[in-house]
């Protein structure tokens, strides 16, 4: 298609020639002294900024024919948003209905559905350590079938799911890398990179029945997150009374402890909730505010190019019928 732009410069000439074809039909018809008295010539502005339209109409519809692509700055949301999922055998007691993994995983859904679909979320969930399932993404099924997916395993490690929800928030991982790397010998610990000066917000929605007892000690994962510039919300799984399970034959009484969820979010900035609800999870996306970024994104612009085109076609007609009442 755009070997048809090379019509341009015949186009130019044809119109060139048409003109003195006219003016020599003139000169047949009057003496050129006369000429000026038995009609009104156009300027050569009026004569040929309307061709000129049309010329310009015919060449972006080529170039849009050709389907042209370019990378074009758009707006786009930089918060991002991790959810930290407790996936402990403690999650299956029954002291919320059906289970403690259930109202969870509920919890979850009512936090996809609030927060707009342009905020990046991230899902992880964490037993004896943390797992990433879905790094922040904008897409929503993979989240919600990596949810359907999450089943109760062993021990409550609060710390390494905090630890591994900052690693993969955008502009944080090789800070992070940085504190947590273990140390060979008496080598002095790792110089962190700078934080970039335009680092989005971000945040960690810890759903849990607030019991750690393995891993990283929760309270310096906080202190991580603190400096890394990130909020943690955390949200109590469970009643206060706990739940009596039955384990080898045995009843168990399995606690949930709201302490821990407190403080860690207290640390941060954050907030706990003590209950799941739908207004207090659109609390979370309203205190992380959004921050509206621009990425340069290569794009169709056949469109655009296209419309520009019938916008000269339109002027160019628009002008020959005021000045010349006829559209050529």
């Amino acid at each position: 298609m755009l070997w048809g732009l090379l019509a341009a410069p015949a186009l130019v000439l044809a119109y060139r020639a048409l003109l003195r074809r006219r003016a020599a039909v003139a000169a047949r018809l009057a003496d050129p002294h006369l000429w000026p008295h038995l009609a009104r010539s156009p300027s050569r502005l009026h004569q040929r900024l309307p061709m000129a339209c049309y010329l310009a109409a015919l060449l972006l519809f080529l170039v849009a024919a050709a389907r042209p692509v370019a990378a074009i700055p758009l707006p786009v949301n930089r918060a991002a948003i991790v959810i930290a999922l407790d996936s402990s055998k403690s999650m299956i007691a029954q002291d919320l209905k059906p289970t403690r993994m259930d109202a969870a995983k509920a919890a979850v859904r009512e936090i996809l559905i609030s927060v707009p679909r342009s905020t990046n979320v991230g899902l992880i969930t964490f037993s004896d350590y943390g797992t990433v399932l879905v790094p922040p993404t904008t897409e929503r099924q993979p989240l919600e079938e990596a949810l359907e997916r999450v089943k109760p395993q062993e021990g409550t490690a609060v710390g390494a799911a905090v630890v591994e929800a900052l690693r993969s928030l955008p502009g944080r991982r090789e800070y992070i890398q940085a504190l947590t790397q273990p140390r060979q010998g008496n080598a002095p610990p790792a110089t962190p990179p700078a934080l970039p000066d335009d680092l989005p917000p971000a945040a960690i929605i810890i759903l849990s029945d607030g019991v750690s007892n393995i891993g990283i000690n929760p309270l310096q994962a906080a202190a991580l997150a603190k400096e890394a510039k990130v909020s943690l919300y955390t949200i109590g799984v469970g009643t206060p009374e706990g739940s009596v399970m039955t384990v080898n034959n045995q009843l168990v009484l399995v606690p949930f402890d709201a302490t821990l969820l407190q403080r860690i979010a207290q640390m941060t900035g954050g907030e706990y909730f003590p209950s799941p609800t739908a207004k207090e999870l659109k609390q979370v996306y309203r205190r992380l505010g959004r921050h509206i970024g621009w990425e340069r994104k290569r794009s169709e612009i056949t469109a655009v190019v296209t419309a520009v085109g019938g916008v000269l076609l339109l002027v160019g007609g628009a002008l020959s019928l005021v000045w010349f009442q006829r559209v050529p």
